[in-house]
């Protein structure tokens, strides 16, 4: 007897190739059997019937180790098909975690709705600390640089060479406790003071692990074909595999014309000599941000806490105005109407509102807002995130047709509040998987269904190893998503983000039903993916 048959469906297997009426089977976590199956004997039968069948979606790019600690449902990733996210992206990870950096990561994990403080300190700990908890999918990790960083204690530009051997311990413990490898955050945060030659050595313990090396570049406006030749320098050197997070250009923000074909063609060129490198992009004009990303270093050397004590005093606010052109340079241009304040704890009367609105509000201008906004965030200062209207249609369109990309959605798992009130929603994290197919494929056409579901499953699952997983095959898990194409969609917006999707009904993860007519069952099957030592 099977566990599960998914019956009368067209079965996409991940390859990209057309799909079959075909029905499956799934006994424990694997898929057992692929054909007309009719009546097979099972303890349950989904009727797919004028339904897709799919590998469980794959986001190469994902923030959800933010809020896992306080959604371990992870209600609006999984309702849109997701089974399996790589986290620990652009350098920021909650491990491994020191006396020097405790409090910086407990602060996050509050800030995204965990009451509890940290009770790991190696990588190897945290990752036992989150599978102990139980989790709705499948999460696999990278190691933060700027994580690495702070627990060591390096602020300034510059590590001693104590300091540079222990962030290589800190790096070699993490490959060995099963990360993918580290990521770094090169515009934000302990990453932007980084130079090449500290990036370059610690990319080269992975590279003995053969792990990837994956980088927010330094810059993706004025300097961006700099920064992705520092990139692939770094990759090249280190022997690691390369992977460039959500590889696009900001508009108007300086860049070089045709800068996004540039840089790809940076990226096609090294493959030809031997580099192994792609990138992932996100499926909106929109994306969210680190407000501190655009401040000074000057005003961050001592911490987050300090620096929002500094902004108390309008002096110090006069010189960040004039020192703020950076990260994202249409605000120092005035834009501010692309910007919006994703969430304060003391301003929430504002989440989700541009500045030009907030300004309007509080009867004063949008930096004295941006400012007192930051200011009262204290030590969550650097957690404070906004979101802005970054790209163009034409530029994400031209991703999305690129063999070299996979499709993520660089959010978070979030929930409504009937679920989980702490967790603050985002649009990003309601809306953009299913963005990719109700959107992209059925609405514009800009690729095929079968192209789209192979670039959100086998493609970034076989990019990261992810051995098993990303096709519909026998013996594969039964990582499987059901959805209706012709209803698949989110009515989130930045108004009213927090609805879940419609147009799936079932998702089962490592060959347990998740969710069911459209409904989380609280079941939590999910596994740590942990590379193979």
């Amino acid at each position: 007897m099977y566990d599960i048959v998914v019956g009368g469906g067209v079965v996409l297997d991940g390859t990209g190739r057309p799909g079959e009426l075909l029905d499956l089977a799934v006994t424990g976590d694997r898929i057992v059997a692929l054909g007309r199956l009719g009546e097979a004997d099972a303890r349950r039968h989904l009727d797919a019937t004028g339904l897709v069948v799919a590998p469980g979606f794959v986001d190469p790019h994902s923030h959800t180790d933010f809020t896992v600690h306080a959604n371990r449902d992870l209600h609006s990733t999984v309702r849109q098909g997701v089974t399996t996210e790589v986290v620990g992206n652009c350098g920021i990870s909650n491990a491994p975690v020191s006396d020097r950096s405790r409090s910086e990561v407990d602060a996050r994990l509050r800030n995204y709705g965990y009451d509890g403080a940290a009770s790991w300190r190696s990588f190897g700990e945290y990752l036992d600390d989150v599978e102990a908890g139980g989790i709705s999918h499948n999460l696999a990790w990278l190691a933060g640089h700027s994580a690495i960083r702070a627990a060591v204690g390096v602020r300034g530009e510059r590590a001693t060479e104590a300091e540079m051997a222990a962030m290589g311990r800190h790096v070699e413990e993490a490959m060995e406790a099963g990360a993918l490898g580290i990521s770094t955050g090169l515009e934000f945060r302990e990453g932007r003071l980084a130079p090449t030659d500290e990036l370059l050595e610690l990319a080269m313990v992975v590279g003995r692990h053969d792990g990837f090396y994956v980088s927010h570049i330094r810059n993706r406006d004025s300097a961006i074909i700099e920064a992705i030749t520092e990139f692939l320098d770094i990759t090249r050197l280190s022997g690691s595999h390369g992977q460039i997070s959500h590889l696009n250009v900001r508009h108007d923000t300086g860049a070089p014309p045709r800068a996004w074909e540039q840089a790809v063609g940076l990226m096609e060129g090294a493959r030809v000599r031997g580099v192994d490198v792609e990138a992932d992009m996100t499926p909106f004009q929109q994306g969210d941000g680190d407000m501190a990303g655009i401040l000074p270093p000057w005003l961050l050397q001592d911490g987050p806490e300090n620096a929002a004590c500094l902004l108390g005093d309008p002096d110090v606010r006069r010189r960040v105005r004039a020192d703020s052109d950076r990260y994202w340079r249409f605000i120092h241009k005035g834009q501010w109407n692309r910007v919006r304040l994703l969430r304060s704890p003391q301003f929430g009367d504002y989440d989700g509102w541009t500045f030009p609105a907030i300004a309007a509000a509080r009867g004063r201008d949008e930096w004295e807002c941006f400012f007192d906004i930051l200011e009262a965030s204290g030590p969550q200062l650097e957690n404070m995130e906004m979101i802005g209207d970054l790209f163009t249609d034409e530029d994400l369109a031209a991703q999305l047709s690129h063999p070299l990309f996979s499709c993520g959605v660089d959010a978070f798992s979030s929930a409504v509040p009937d679920d989980n009130s702490a967790v603050m929603p985002s649009p990003l994290s309601f809306s953009g998987h299913v963005r990719y197919l109700g959107v992209y494929v059925r609405e514009r056409g800009v690729l095929s269904l079968e192209e789209m579901v192979q670039k959100m499953t086998s493609r970034p699952a076989t990019r990261f190893g992810l051995k098993g997983r990303g096709r519909i095959a026998s013996g594969y898990y039964a990582d499987l998503v059901v959805f209706d194409p012709a209803t698949i969609a989110s009515k989130s917006t930045f108004d009213d983000p927090a609805y879940y999707p419609t147009g799936v009904p079932w998702v089962i993860v490592n060959g347990k039903i998740v969710v069911d007519g459209g409904t989380h069952t609280g079941g939590r099957p999910g596994r740590v993916l942990r590379r193979p030592a």
